[in-house]
């Protein structure tokens, strides 16, 4: 009798059951998640990127006229450094954009304001070999305060078009010191 159990119930134990079929669906819950944030992100940074401050302002005076005109915004603003000698032993510096030589007391004004409207905010400075080091790092120096004279331009432009200067970033203008000679036309 015993054999007649256990030959019923091995056959119950061990009986195949048909298995559920597999769901080849995908769980489309995290993806929405992701794609939904990352539209939220988009949508915020979307005016941030857009915002363009910087506009070709109109030059208020002739020498602003002419120096615009002479560096038109397709090719490169040269600062070009060179000395004049005075007589006897003294020389003074020169600072040229293009054919116009430019006063040391405004050559930051005159600068920032040609460069403010430039899309590019690089100014190369151009010396000779012979021309003192220290007229070199002056013209460097200009390309720093042609920096503030642009970044105080568009604040002033934000103001009157009823912007929060504080909020706008900070332009940088660049000075690259160069070896070779650019042609400038």
């Amino acid at each position: 009798m015993a054999s007649k159990l256990s030959k019923r119930g091995a056959g119950r134990t061990f009986a195949h059951k048909p298995k559920a079929a597999v769901s080849p669906d995908m769980n489309v819950t995290p993806l929405v998640d992701v794609v939904l944030v990352l539209l939220i992100i988009f949508m915020v940074l979307a005016p941030v990127v857009n915002a363009h401050y910087v506009g070709r302002l109109p030059p208020p005076d002739d020498k602003d006229e002419q120096l615009a005109e002479a560096n038109p915004d397709n090719k490169p603003l040269v600062l070009r450094v060179t000395e004049r000698e005075l007589g006897g032993a003294e020389v003074e510096p020169v600072f040229e954009v293009g054919n116009i030589e430019l006063e040391l007391a405004d050559a930051p004004d005159r600068l920032g304001r040609l460069v403010a409207g430039r899309p590019d905010k690089v100014i190369y400075v151009d010396a000779a070999d012979s021309t003192d080091y220290g007229y070199v790092l002056q013209a460097m120096s200009f390309a720093k305060d042609a920096e503030d004279v642009v970044n105080q331009l568009v604040r002033e432009k934000a103001v009157d078009a009823g912007q929060d200067a504080a909020s706008l970033a900070t332009l940088r203008v660049t000075a690259v010191l160069v070896t070779k000679e650019i042609p400038v036309d």
